[in-house]
């Protein structure tokens, strides 16, 4: 009997230790300028976004975890681009993000700032959005997203766009899910360079 009871716990310890977790992994981005912390190996993506006439190209990289995708977007204004309005474009893609989910709530940007790597490090303003609403899939979707921008030395600009996007379940209070280790973790973990 003591056999079968050590057998069971043994088994139990096994099934417990296989179950995916988190794999956290800082993740250097020297062509985009970043590093973050990813819970998982990220992917890559390209796409174009038209903007007054204009082709930008949008950066992403993403890691997808169950149900949950964490990600990071990344515009580069060239230095010799003309005739771009950065607050026009920070709305543009605000828009974009916030048009996944349908809500009936009004999305409230909430002033935040995000720190620079390295040493000395200092404080980029930037604006982040929580909202929650169905996807596209017709499920209880909840979005968290940040946007920030950074002015280089020779004229270059990068917009940011660091976001969570999962799955609302077991009726999980929104303020709980947002001071998880997940949320706290991707989100300081993000550092433009």
């Amino acid at each position: 009997m003591l056999f079968k009871l050590f057998s069971s716990i043994l088994i139990g310890i096994s099934l417990v230790a296989c179950t995916p977790s988190l794999d956290w992994r800082t993740v250097r981005s020297d062509d985009l300028l970043y590093e973050a912390l990813y819970p998982g190996k990220p992917s890559r993506a390209e796409k174009t976004v038209m903007f007054n006439s204009q082709k930008l190209t949008m950066t992403m990289e993403a890691s997808r975890v169950n149900a949950t995708l964490f990600a990071v977007g990344v515009i580069n204004i060239p230095a010799t681009a003309k005739g771009i309005d950065l607050k026009v474009l920070k709305d543009f893609l605000q828009n974009g993000m916030l048009s996944n989910l349908k809500t009936n709530q009004a999305p409230t940007p909430k002033t935040i700032s995000i720190k620079t790597a390295g040493q000395p490090s200092y404080d980029l303003p930037a604006q982040e959005w929580v909202i929650q609403g169905l996807g596209p899939d017709g499920q209880q979707r909840l979005l968290r997203f940040r946007v920030v921008q950074r002015n280089l030395p020779d004229g270059q600009i990068q917009i940011y766009q660091q976001s969570i996007l999962q799955s609302l379940k077991n009726n999980l209070a929104v303020e709980k899910i947002l001071r998880s280790d997940e949320h706290e973790m991707f989100f300081t973990g993000f550092k433009p360079y």
